[in-house]
């Protein structure tokens, strides 16, 4: 099931509506969404295996929520 425009605001807090936009048209599910936010925390796969999670799309994910913050590339 894909990620709710509420599941994004809960896990990534208030974004700008093209953000929230560009999320939401990957069709990414709310653990890719989780991965991804982990992602932008400097952990890496963090889920277990046998969750199943499209690695481009996490990555997307990843690039769309790093751009929103120019300080996430620091990290």
């Amino acid at each position: 099931m894909t990620v709710t425009r509420q599941q994004v605001i809960d896990m990534v807090g208030q974004t700008d509506d093209e953000c929230l936009v560009e999320i939401l048209e990957t069709g990414a599910t709310s653990a890719e969404l989780a991965e991804a936010w982990r992602w932008i925390g400097g952990d890496r796969r963090t889920l277990g295996d046998n969750q199943p999670l499209r690695p481009a799309i996490v990555e997307e994910l990843f690039d769309i929520l790093s751009t929103e913050d120019p300080e996430w590339d620091e990290v």
